[in-house]
């Protein structure tokens, strides 16, 4: 492929990324990422034909300059030339192609260049209907993986060749993109974790010798990288001998502009991580782990309930009780395989959005410790009624007060960290009350990762497609119960679906009746 045709496609995307594209923020949704590689299937096809086209026009330009060479060559000298401009059609073609043929069967068509633009005009086309990534879509994958790495201590050298958590994947990384990743985690300021994967290209590379044409470059450049790390980190010393290093092999490099940059600034500090209290106990149970607990009477075991509705009679609750007080228990087989993908149906109908973090009044802004995309569904349709009605069966409760089924699907290290599900104050005006009960349905079975965690009540629980958990968010004098404090663990591998129903507090006086004495003391301890 000539540069000329490179240089066009090459213009195209650039113009698509940096004019033309629809931000989506894929990286947030498994499902959306399935649009994305769409996207880049659609691009493939496209490319693939415009360079097809393109070569048939290379091909013509070739017979066309063959045939005129096979003339010029008969011409060897003044002789030949006299005689052949003597001709009258000889005369005729050679005007005829300086006048019409040059312009016309060249350079018309190499102007023009029609292929790039139909191109053009396809890929806005798709790229306008399914959207297109950006920067900060980059940023958020590769923030996804450091997340992925932090909560599950995943090390480097393991992700750069496919291993995820002790199963081994055939999607190992070369060194261009471990430098890639370590670049965009420096611009990022998570400079330990920028050296280890610069560390790791390093390695690679220096391990595959003649790999790349210009490797002593590349090689400097990553230990110019690695040196502004080290610095940042409070390594000034590890980061003069890495530049020096460079120098040494190069006097001419441009890493004395480096060097001239660090004389001028403080090193940083050194990389200490202060991690929030519920840290620990949160990435311990997304792992799977729990601290030892002391007998507290009968160990919790599995039963059926037919007794709790009517409606249960002929085909018993499949309960597994996972804590008492607070009570979470866990309804295996709650949903169909029809029913989920009819869900999922009722959900591709709609547009899903980046979920936010609920503020004051119920504003909801946009945050790391929250990646997923959601969106709302009203109980009008066939499944959402019977759904409505398994969860009125269920709980007890009048679903009057309740908000619709919100379906999230996370992405690259998609999770939610930490957090309650009550409000407590500032109420949305919208509510009747606040959440007194959640109700969660797993859509989809999760190949590594993505947990439901319990950091106060040393309880994980893994998705199960199908199942359903629920817990009350608030004592039965409507104090909300801190110990409730839950998360969602980085999805690993694979994605997770989920849908939320949230109760509210309003009209349920008799379903759920205050006791006589408060209960409220029990969330004293979890306060903090």
């Amino acid at each position: 492929m000539s540069h000329l045709n490179w240089s066009s496609v090459l213009g195209i995307f650039l113009h698509l990324i940096f004019n033309g594209g629809v931000h989506g923020e894929f990286y947030s949704s498994a499902d959306a990422m399935q649009d994305l590689a769409q996207v880049e299937r659609e691009i493939l096809n496209a490319t693939r034909s415009y360079l097809e086209e393109q070569q048939k026009q290379l091909d013509f330009y070739r017979n066309f300059l063959e045939q005129i060479k096979e003339e010029h060559d008969w011409v060897v000298d003044q002789t030949n030339l006299d005689e052949y401009m003597g001709h009258p059609l000889h005369a005729f073609r050679l005007i005829k192609r300086l006048v019409q043929d040059w312009d016309e069967l060249v350079f018309d068509p190499i102007m023009s260049n029609a292929p790039r633009e139909e191109l053009r005009e396809f890929v806005d086309s798709v790229v306008s209907e399914l959207g297109y990534p950006n920067e900060s879509e980059l940023q958020g994958a590769v923030k996804g993986i450091a997340r992925l790495q932090n909560v599950y201590n995943l090390t480097t050298s393991d992700v750069a060749d496919g291993l995820i958590d002790g199963v081994l994947y055939e999607s190992e990384l070369n060194w261009r993109e471990c430098y890639e990743i370590g670049v965009i985690l420096f611009d990022l300021g998570e400079y330990q974790r920028s050296l280890e994967w610069l560390q790791v290209a390093f390695v690679i590379l220096r391990g595959n010798p003649g790999q790349e044409e210009n490797e002593n470059f590349y090689l400097s450049d990553i230990k110019e990288y690695a040196a502004l790390a080290n610095f940042e980190l409070g390594n000034p010393k590890r980061s003069e001998r890495l530049l020096s290093q460079i120098l040494e092999l190069e006097s001419s490099s441009t890493s004395h502009l480096t060097r001239k940059y660090i004389d001028a600034k403080k090193p940083g500090k050194s990389s200490e991580v202060n991690n929030p209290t519920w840290y620990a106990n949160y990435t311990r149970l997304c792992q799977g782990k729990k601290l030892p607990e002391g007998s507290n009477g009968r160990p919790l075991s599995c039963y059926l309930d037919g007794k709790i509705n009517p409606y249960f009679v002929l085909a018993p609750l499949q309960v597994e009780p996972v804590h008492v007080d607070p009570d979470i228990n866990v309804y295996h087989g709650m949903l169909s395989h029809q029913q989920m993908n009819s869900v999922f149906e009722e959900a591709d109908k709609l547009v899903m959005y980046r979920s936010s973090v609920a503020g004051a009044g119920g504003q909801g802004t946009v945050a790391d410790l929250r990646v997923s995309q959601q969106t709302w569904l009203n109980y009008t349709t066939p499944v959402m009624k019977s759904i409505s009605r398994i969860i009125q069966f269920v709980s007890g409760f009048d679903m009057a007060a309740a908000e619709f089924m919100q379906v999230a699907n996370y992405g690259v290290g998609g999770q939610y960290e930490p957090h309650p599900d009550y409000f407590e104050f500032n109420l949305p005006t919208q509510f009747h009350g606040d959440r007194i009960s959640t109700s969660m349905f797993y859509l989809s079975d999760v190949e590594q990762g993505g947990y439901t965690v319990f950091t106060k009540l040393n309880v994980f629980l893994p998705p199960i497609k199908g199942a359903m958990v629920m817990w009350h968010n608030l004592h039965r004098s409507l104090d909300v119960d801190a110990r409730t404090l839950h998360a969602g663990c980085p999805v690993l591998v694979g994605s997770k679906r989920i849908g939320n129903i949230w109760m509210h507090s309003g009209f349920q006086e008799f379903r759920r009746p205050c006791n006589i004495t408060s209960d409220s003391y029990k969330s004293a301890a979890y306060r903090n």
